[in-house]
This record gives structure tokens, sequence and C-alpha cells, in this order.
């Protein structure tokens, strides 16, 4: 049944924009529940895109610390311990989630090039480097599966790959 509305303003936005989140109520157990558009994050203020470019260049790019939050400040975007925090979570649970990167990609997608055993997984410095990389193949092949994907690219990889788990029970990803 629905149960009104909420205002979020993730930080990234334009300033005075506002999203408003519809509710709903359980009538068995009079919980509330939210559908959060793909954009944000539970639990987290600022949109995805911001976080995804800090964990990229964090892992991806092997870029410092400095160059991450100089990087960040440019776009007017989170503290250094902020950032800190997000890679902090990433690669906490990149393992479990490149685990199920992995069975899904056997499982829908056996000649893909990453689960070659000679390929480009063995090149990656971190599990968070691996999920980064394997998120590209996630995307490639989940976008055989939905046309709506068709136009997402490098820079929506981390938004299908929490989409993709968030079904799958895994936690979150940052």
């Amino acid at each position: 049944m629905g149960h009104g509305f909420y205002r979020r303003k993730p930080k990234g936005l334009r300033e005075g924009y506002v999203i408003w989140i519809k509710r709903w109520r359980c009538r068995a157990c009079l919980h509330t529940t939210s559908c959060l558009p793909n954009l944000v994050l539970s639990f987290r203020h600022y949109l995805l895109a911001i976080i995804e470019r800090a964990v990229v260049a964090r892992f991806e790019q092997q870029a410092s610390w400095e160059k991450v939050e100089v990087q960040s400040a440019a776009q007017g975007t989170p503290a250094l311990r902020t950032l800190r925090r997000w890679c902090c979570a990433f690669a906490g649970q990149a393992t479990t989630w490149l685990a199920a990167v992995q069975r899904e990609l056997a499982q829908q997608d056996s000649p893909s090039p990453w689960l070659d055993p000679q390929g480009e997984a063995l090149q990656t410095r971190s599990c968070a480097q691996a999920l980064l990389l394997a998120s590209l193949h996630l995307l490639a092949w989940a976008q055989t599966q939905w046309r709506e994907l068709g136009g997402y690219g490098l820079n929506n990889r981390l938004k299908v790959l929490w989409l993709w788990g968030s079904g799958r029970q895994l936690g979150r990803l940052v």
C-alpha cells in the first residue's frame, strides 16, 4: 500500500535538485520500504557516479590518495576520509562479489576472456582491481540479455554490478 514520498538530495547533483522517493507500507508486517533510483545507493549521500570515479581512480588507475583527493576536490566532492571509507568498503567486499561474478560468467558466458586461466585476471594486483575488470565482462554479457543496458558503457559498470548483485544477497558493495 502506498505510504507517501520523502525527499532526498544526493550530494553531487545540481544545486537545489531534489529526488522524490516513493514509499510503500506492507500490510502484513507494517514495515515501510522505498524504491531508490539506480543513481543513488542506500545509506550513501553521494551519487553512484561520484563513488565510482573514486573507486576506479584508486584501484584501476592505481592513483595515490593525494591524486584521488585532488580529482574529487575539483568536482566539489567528498573529503579524503570519505573517499578512503568508500575504497575500503569496496576492497572489503571485492572477494565475495568477484567470486559471484565469476560464477555468473562461468554459467552464462563460459567463453568470456575473463575466465581464461592465462588471461587478464592474472594481471590484476588486488581483488578490488579484479572486480572492476570483471565488471566489464559482466556488463558485456548483461547487454546481450537486456536491451535497456545497450547505452551503458565504461562509466556505468559499477551501476550494473550493483544492480546485478543487489538481487543476489551479496550485501553492500560500497
